[in-house]
């Protein structure tokens, strides 16, 4: 499926597709995310009557973005093993947690597609929070997404370390570190959230709550500004090197 994939997504011609051929490691990971997104709507309950039908009907919004989270995560992994094919101990053991915490993500996307129908609709399904634990949930919540990318951040840092034996050329090193630095912006986010929550809530809960939510918001600008300083640090590399072309628009 990994192969199939790379072949149709636009790549980009100053880099090498080390890992176009799909390690076993690869494929576990794969199979992983199927296991996890097979797990989050088998363990909603099955609908035994129209009214059941109807609830269960409306938990689909909820876990359409509970599966986004999962792709997400799943393309990030996905992208960098295509560029760079990482073997080793070190790879193995940060790529087995990483496939670990996914697994353990899946109860956590469950409660959050089951919270969020129920707000939503006010569908009577089997989750009892009090508002005084919702700023718990945010500080779980995000220290689960900053994990995720923190072991993806140490990925770009062990490419980087690797990047005589990788043989990356001089676009591959900058494209790893923009990278590494998303990575961190990634990282950042949930941190700054948890830390904004666990601050204000003895202030007040719902202030906690909003401003730690509106926290995430601040990926959009975020990534942007990435994205701006990605294309400039690309385009003067490709300016200074006749070796490097620019990637067709």
């Amino acid at each position: 499926m990994r192969k199939r994939l790379l072949t149709k997504l636009e790549k980009d011609p100053n880099i090498d597709y080390r890992g176009e051929n799909p390690s076993r490691m690869d494929n576990l990971t794969d199979a992983v995310f199927g296991i996890a997104v097979t797990l989050l709507i088998f363990n909603l309950s099955n609908p035994n009557s129209l009214k059941d039908l109807i609830a269960f009907t409306k938990t689909l919004p909820a876990f359409l973005v509970s599966i986004g989270f999962l792709i997400i995560i799943w393309k990030e992994h996905s992208r960098f093993s295509e560029i760079y094919g990482l073997r080793g101990p070190w790879f193995v053991f940060l790529n087995s947690l990483f496939i670990a915490l996914v697994i353990f993500y899946v109860y956590p996307l469950r409660f959050l597609t089951l919270f969020m129908t129920q707000a939503i609709f006010g569908t009577d399904l089997p989750v009892t929070i009090s508002p005084q634990e919702i700023p718990d949930i945010m500080i779980y919540y995000g220290f689960v997404a900053f994990a995720l990318y923190f072991i993806l951040l140490w990925f770009y840092h062990l490419a980087l370390k690797k990047k005589e034996i990788l043989q990356l050329n001089e676009y591959e090193v900058m494209h790893t570190k923009m990278v590494r630095k998303r990575m961190i912006l990634m990282c950042v986010v949930p941190i700054a959230s948890i830390l904004l929550v666990t601050g204000l809530r003895g202030v007040s809960i719902p202030l906690a709550c909003f401003l730690g939510g509106m926290m995430y918001s601040l990926y959009t600008p975020a990534i942007i500004f990435w994205a701006k300083g990605y294309e400039k640090k690309a385009s003067e590399l490709i300016d200074e090197n006749p070796d490097f072309v620019a990637k067709e628009s």
